[in-house]
């Protein structure tokens, strides 16, 4: 997803012909993102401490980081209408939710 925004952006200012196709696939990897990011949340996790940090990202402490990079990365899936604009979003959205990955899993006790 990072890649595709980041090439969206270069295209529409070097090679504008390219970012038709680029727009598309950052459709696709925004999706593809926030399917994963589903399974991630919703699947049976074999621990507490993982139930926990799942929590903590999701309704927690980290929450506001979770839903806005969620959100951040669904406006990306507007890229083949919108255009090359929306991939800095889809990029601090998806900054956002591995903030809140990262500090989620590190705030709960390892033992």
């Amino acid at each position: 997803m990072a890649g595709s925004a980041a090439l969206l952006l270069a295209a529409a200012w070097w090679q504008p012909a390219a970012a038709g196709w680029l727009g598309w696939a950052l459709l696709g990897t925004c999706a593809a993102h926030l399917l994963l990011v589903l399974g991630e949340v919703s699947a049976g996790h074999p621990t507490e401490h993982a139930r926990l940090a799942v929590h903590e990202m999701t309704g927690g402490r980290f929450a506001w980081w979770f839903w806005a990079g969620l959100g951040l990365v669904a406006a990306g899936i507007a890229a083949p209408v919108a255009g090359a604009w929306v991939a800095p979003l889809a990029l601090a959205g998806l900054a956002a939710y591995e903030h809140a990955y990262v500090q989620a899993g590190q705030s709960v006790p390892l033992a």
